[in-house]
């Protein structure tokens, strides 16, 4: 029965930490969420030979900010599906977003446990006394980083007892033995979790008691990393959408097939700058996707052109009135699908303007059949403006 206590526990601190990763990053693209998506988008699409450095400090700044490459993704798919920035760049945001959430998993994975339920306290007086929606989001996001704290210190804590327990120690510790297994465990975990944040710390965590092997520990931060591409490509729904999570997902795979054959020597050196377990597992989540960024940086051209090649553009429809970038899976993606809609109404927009100028040929010239044109054009609109809507 304790035994039966204990996994209830252990699940339950697990969901606050996921139901708290889930509050931080919701707060931040609710109160900011449009200021963020207009700086993404001006940043993204600036010219030049520093496009690729803009890309770069755009995806780390604003997977910082949200806590989430999740998110960062689905905002990178959504301008990259519209056409209004190129898939290269994209690919270099996805590189740099998962630096991005190296940066919370470092402070988070420092012993700060004692702070968590001032910052519930905090965030509970800001989202009680603000009148405004931005307030109240901000604190959500404080409360959010108190329930993480709280969660975390609570897992160890719980921990430390199932430590010594000899069959979970030995289904837990018999990953080291098996990396490929141990990847593709956590991969699913963290597909099903939406947060590699919340992941890689929970797996600190289990590396701190002593549940799980270094080794299998590092293989399971692996998992994490390749984990966490998967829901944008599940949620994509056109072959256009679905070219930067697919870029990004083997970007992820490569870097694990050939990270694995070398944990030994990675794990050797990291255990020389910081021996503590939970520390070598945040520090190996940042060094994996420090090298990952560097090392695939230049190559995003020429993987941007094989996904183009691999997922052409579909065929224009025949019927005019049908939409071209409106898509049904979207509507599972709030970002995705307002920024498809945003594109067929621009589309919209040149079929109104040229309604405008053919009404004044028509004015001029009595012309009926440029009339008849103009009716019908008005009527294939009625029918995309309620598609859209």
């Amino acid at each position: 029965m304790s035994g039966t206590v204990t996994l209830l526990q252990l699940g339950g601190y697990v969901g606050l930490l996921l139901w708290g990763t889930h509050m931080v990053s919701t707060g931040i693209e609710r109160g900011f969420g449009a200021e963020l998506r207009v700086w993404l988008g001006r940043t993204l699409s600036r010219p030049g030979g520093r496009a690729r450095f803009f890309a770069l400090l755009a995806g780390l700044a604003v997977t910082a900010v949200l806590q989430s490459s999740t998110a960062t993704g689905l905002m990178a798919t959504s301008f990259t599906a519209s056409g209004a920035i190129g898939l290269a760049p994209a690919l270099a945001v996805m590189l740099c977003a998962y630096v991005g959430t190296t940066l919370i998993t470092q402070i988070l994975a420092f012993n700060i446990a004692e702070v968590a339920p001032v910052l519930v306290l905090i965030g509970v007086v800001v989202f009680r006394s603000s009148n405004d929606g931005r307030g109240r989001n901000l604190g959500r996001v404080g409360i959010g980083l108190g329930l993480m704290l709280l969660a975390l210190g609570a897992l160890v804590h719980t921990l430390e007892p199932v430590e010594t327990a000899p069959a979970l120690r030995a289904v837990l510790g018999s990953l080291g033995g098996e990396p490929v297994l141990a990847v593709l465990i956590a991969a699913a975990l963290t597909w099903a979790c939406h947060s590699s944040v919340a992941v890689v710390l929970l797996i600190g965590s289990l590396a701190a008691s002593g549940v799980v092997a270094p080794a299998g520990s590092w293989a399971l931060v692996l998992g994490a990393n390749l984990g966490s591409a998967l829901p944008p490509l599940f949620e994509a729904g056109s072959a256009t959408a679905r070219r930067l999570p697919l870029g990004n997902l083997l970007m992820r795979a490569a870097g694990c097939v050939f990270a694995l054959p070398f944990l030994p020597q990675i794990a050797g050196l990291l255990a020389q700058v910081e021996p503590a377990s939970a520390r070598l597992v945040v520090n190996f989540h940042t060094v994996f996707n420090l090298a990952l960024a560097v090392l695939l940086l230049p190559v995003t051209d020429w993987l941007a052109a094989l996904l183009v090649r691999f997922l052409p553009d579909p065929p224009r429809p025949v019927d005019p009135a049908k939409p071209i970038h409106l898509e049904e899976a979207a509507l599972d993606s709030a970002s995705v699908a307002l920024a498809n809609a945003a594109r067929e109404t621009l589309r919209m927009a040149d079929m109104f303007e040229g309604m405008l100028r053919g009404a004044i040929e028509v004015f001029r010239s009595g012309d009926r059949h440029r009339a008849a044109d103009i009716s019908r054009t008005e009527r294939i609109m009625d029918r995309q403006r309620a598609a859209a809507r």
